[in-house]
């Protein structure tokens, strides 16, 4: 603002005033630079891990489930998952949530850190995994900090100790644990039964609106349809549902691989060097160490082309190991290893297709009122088929899965999305495999749009797909080190490089394979439809025939249904057309109509007998005028 200053001058004798407008001075603000602990970042910007305020239950849930499945599959222990979510206080919406497994468990020195310390993971390597940030239990840790005053409750055996408990907080302004209490468990107080085994339990401030209820009902579902090995047993307020395993059978363990020499960058290479600092190994060596499909040769030949001399890898400046980046960059390596990926397999994803658990929600009426039940339904479909692919992703090996559920007890149609065997629920619009089911014809089934669309006409959705018609379930499994997310949230797939691709060759080589049942059904509904527009105007008809005629109408309807579901079954088929007779002057004989024996044989003997006659002709009147020519020489002469 303009500071504005009055003053009186004397002109010509008068007394004069004027106004003067000043410009302010201006005041030079300073900045200033504080440090933000991980902890406070990551409260501060929970959107970023996905703990909103509609889907801090759902979120949580989530990390520890997959943190449990982690846990157990790691030595290949078969899952046995406890869950339990209930409201605390209803005044102040405390909601107390708790997990226990029968995983590996962490050790006793380790448990403060790896519970309350942002970017404290065993999580950060090259591998196939559930978990992407490890931020998932720090964030249940930290919230229940944040919000109340209760401390986190935590359980945990190994094998190699017995149980401890542990009582802990989160330092947000510091991002360090608070131990308030910790003992060595006995027996008669242990909450652990097996030889090792995890659990956690914290309170959490939430609100817990429908549509988050049915997206922790459905993540829960999902979640053992790709893990069909896995008992889940999930407790609330209104009930309790076990989620049985269905096979023995587990995938095997994913494993930790070196990076690939293409996606090599600075800090890649940096690494590698500082992880044999103390080993004075050469660039060469580390080269071929440190990275996959790079043999000796390669990295000496990578060397001689970036023009660097012979000298200890730590000696080498950034300048240098920039150069050999840029020459990995340039040059064609082998595809990357993929035996250390675990996909879900044939046998264990259609081992969940066919027993697909769902949560049903009943309302029973009791003495006290109203109130709802938890039941679990299975569904059973009539055809399922299996496809997979492998790919490149960004330098990084990719197993594309894509699984097909048709019929039976499946109600309509529904798109079913999985990353390193967790459900992705939030996003389908902006997923790539929803562009995949779009880009798909259904005519790769060898049917038309008009056909599902009447047959399935009764079917309610706001899709105009014809896919979206049908009673089908798709499913999608993506398996990498790194997915492709599009938000930190790890809730939808970008399509990068050939990821499309190989998804579309996966679902059109599906919907070859239940093609022959689709139309199959197809067929079957269009003859129940029929047969059923028959079976309503036959009592018309025989109305119509019992005026004229008297005959019993109960026997001439039975008579007329059985011919319609004979007709419409086939056995009709092959009633021929009658032949119209000769006499008919609308009768059209074909050109190429086959003449019987016996007119052939008869016209061939008047054929026979005509030519005799002709040939006798012929003859004798040859004799008469070779006897006119004879005489009419004699007369000559």
């Amino acid at each position: 603002m303009t500071s504005k200053v009055t003053t009186e001058v004397l002109e010509k004798g008068t007394r004069q005033t004027k106004t003067i407008f000043q410009m302010p001075q201006k005041h030079k603000s300073k900045i200033y630079y504080n440090k933000k602990a991980e902890s406070e970042f990551f409260v501060d910007n929970s959107a970023l891990a996905g703990f909103t305020g509609e889907r801090i239950l759902y979120m949580s849930v989530r990390e520890l489930i997959e943190n449990s499945l982690d846990s157990c599959e790691i030595n290949h222990i078969l899952p046995i998952i406890h869950l339990s979510l209930k409201l605390l206080d209803p005044l102040n919406d405390l909601w107390t949530i708790s997990c226990k497994d029968n995983g590996i468990g962490i050790p006793s020195e380790k448990v403060p850190v790896a519970v309350c310390s942002f970017l404290t993971s065993g999580k950060y390597v090259e591998k196939q995994q559930r978990g992407l940030f490890g931020v998932g239990l720090k964030m249940i840790a930290a919230f229940s900090t944040k919000d109340t005053d209760h401390p986190l409750k935590v359980w945990s055996k190994s094998e190699e100790e017995s149980e401890y408990y542990f009582d802990l907080r989160t330092d947000i302004g510091t991002n360090k644990p608070i131990t308030l209490f910790k003992k060595n468990v006995k027996n008669d107080e242990s909450q652990i039964a097996g030889n090792s085994g995890f659990k956690v339990q914290a309170i959490l401030r939430a609100k817990l609106s429908p549509v988050t209820k049915n997206k922790i009902y459905d993540y829960i579902s999902q979640t053992s349809i790709v893990n069909p090995y896995a008992v889940i047993i999930f407790e609330t307020d209104e009930g309790k549902v076990t989620f049985k395993k269905r096979t023995e059978t587990m995938p095997s363990p994913s494993k930790e691989v070196l990076p690939h020499p293409s996606d090599m960058d600075l800090k890649t290479l940096k690494k590698a060097i500082l992880n044999f600092m103390n080993q004075k190994t050469s660039l060469q060596g580390i080269l071929s160490s440190s990275f996959q499909k790079m043999s000796n040769e390669k990295a000496k030949d990578i060397i001689n082309r970036a023009g660097l001399e012979t000298k200890p890898a730590d000696q080498y400046d950034e300048h240098e190991l920039i150069k050999v980046v840029n020459i990995c960059k340039h040059t064609k390596f082998q595809s990357p290893n993929t035996d250390h990926l675990s996909p879900i397999g044939e046998k264990i994803l259609t081992v969940g297709m066919t027993s697909e658990y769902s949560i049903i929600q009943n309302k029973v009426t009791t003495n006290s009122g109203s109130q709802t039940q938890l039941t679990a339904k299975i569904l059973k479909p009539a055809l399922t088929a299996y496809s997979s692919r492998i790919c490149v992703v960004n330098n990084r090996p990719t197993i594309v899965e894509c699984g097909i559920a048709y019929g039976g007890d499946i109600p309509s149609f529904k798109l079913y999305r999985f990353a390193n065997k967790i459900p992705l629920l939030y996003d389908e619009g902006s997923d790539v495999a929803r562009e995949v089911i779009s880009e798909v014809g259904i005519n790769k089934m060898g049917i038309s749009k008009k056909e599902v669309k009447e047959q399935f006409s009764n079917v309610e959705t706001k899709s105009d797909r014809t896919v979206e018609y049908l009673p089908i379930h798709i499913f999608f499994h993506i398996c990498s080190t790194k997915i492709p997310y599009k938000t930190a949230g790890k809730e939808s797939i970008a399509s990068e490089g050939d990821l499309k691709k190989y998804m579309k060759s996966c679902l059109s080589d599906l919907y070859r394979k239940v093609s022959a049942q689709i139309r199959r059904e197809l067929k079957i509904k269009e003859d129940e439809n029929k047969l059923r527009l028959y079976k309503h105007y036959i009592p018309f008809i025989v109305n119509a025939i019992s005026e004229s005629i008297k005959i019993d109408t109960r026997k001439l309807t039975s008579a007329f249904q059985i011919l319609a579901e004979k007709y419409v079954g086939g056995e009709l088929s092959n009633i021929t057309k009658p032949i119209l007779p000769k006499s008919d002057p609308k009768r059209i004989e074909p050109v190429n109509k086959k003449i019987s024996t016996s007119n052939r044989n008869g016209n061939e003997n008047k054929l026979s007998k005509f030519d005799t006659r002709s040939n006798v002709s012929k003859q004798s009147n040859k004799n008469s005028s070779s006897k006119i020519n004879i005489s009419r020489k004699n007369r000559k002469k």
